[in-house]
């Protein structure tokens, strides 16, 4: 496995030793933060805005909103489609998501200085757009599977 997998896989295993205490997966704390961030929305326009299938974030939806984290309500110009909003529960959290998080990026860039930490994101940016250039210009179109 090569460094950009190890560092993938160690920040996944981090993370979910760090939201387990909330009874979260960091796909689920993430799915908090957008509906934090961009209001309520569609399972549709969550999966998009989160690159994902919307297949493949139903279980994680079904099984917040049995928590209490998320909750369904038809949306009152289309009643096909049910809208996903925040509970109080999940507003709650928010600033332990956010704490983590900040815990979690402060152990990623632990000895670095404030260059070397803008160097890094610089350096990962363009590994990022290497090899989104490589791809179709709609990549980003076609969500990926979990």
């Amino acid at each position: 496995m090569g460094i950009l997998g190890q560092i993938s896989h160690l920040s996944e295993y981090y993370a979910k030793q760090m939201f387990e205490p909330y009874d979260l997966k960091p796909g689920q704390a993430g799915i908090l933060v957008v509906l934090s961030l961009d209001g309520e929305m569609s399972q549709r326009e969550l999966a998009e805005r989160l690159n994902l299938t919307p297949p493949s974030i139903t279980a994680a939806i079904q099984k917040m909103e049995k928590m209490d984290y998320i909750k369904r309500t038809p949306d009152p110009h289309d009643q096909r489609v049910l809208r996903l909003s925040l509970t109080e529960k999940s507003r709650a959290y928010l600033e332990h998501i956010k704490e983590v998080s900040r815990q979690i990026e402060e152990r990623i860039y632990k000895g670095m200085n404030t260059e070397e930490k803008l160097l890094l994101r610089r350096l990962l940016t363009q590994v990022r757009d290497n090899l989104v250039e490589g791809r179709s210009p709609d990549i980003w179109k076609h969500p990926i599977k979990l």
